[in-house]
């Protein structure tokens, strides 16, 4: 019979190991950063400034920040990437385009990158893995590495 009170005070008291959401926010305040799950299996990481507003977003497919990926999510697609793109920084928002590359240091490490005058959008097309872009807001605020806005190397392209 007391089996079944101990076990529910473990049960209980498991539930209360990890922090929630609010209990972090309220112990230290918003996030500078933040995922967000934008189609089955893609995620948009954003980075904002000290206003709030985003400075970088990465968009990818789901990965673990722990242990393994796993393998079970889809491959994301170009016109997927696309689609995302244009939810977040819709072209109007872009402003006017400035100069526009491509990239390719191998079969599989294939890219562009376009930049207007708010954003800088970098895109792995590669045909051999997902698909992946990072859009860099050009705004005073944002942070800055060598005077150009910081940007990671996008996966397979280093």
């Amino acid at each position: 019979m007391r089996i079944i009170p101990g076990c529910l005070i473990v049960a209980a008291a498991s539930f209360g190991l990890a922090p929630s959401s609010p209990e972090l926010h309220n112990r230290y305040g918003l996030s500078d950063l933040e995922r967000f799950t934008v189609r089955p299996g893609i995620t948009a990481t954003v980075e904002y400034g000290a206003d709030r507003l985003a400075c970088q977003i990465k968009i990818e497919r789901y990965r673990s920040i722990v242990g393994q990926d796993p393998e079970t999510a889809p491959r994301i697609s170009v016109q997927e990437i696309s689609e995302v793109l244009e939810e977040l920084v819709p072209r109007a928002v872009r402003g006017k385009e400035i100069s526009n590359s491509s990239f390719q240091s191998s079969a599989c490490g294939v890219g562009n990158s376009n930049e207007f005058e708010n954003v800088t959008i970098s895109q792995s097309l590669s045909p051999c893995q997902d698909s992946s872009a990072q859009i860099i807001f050009k705004r005073d605020i944002c942070p800055k590495v060598n005077g150009l806005p910081h940007i990671e190397p996008l996966p397979g392209n280093h």
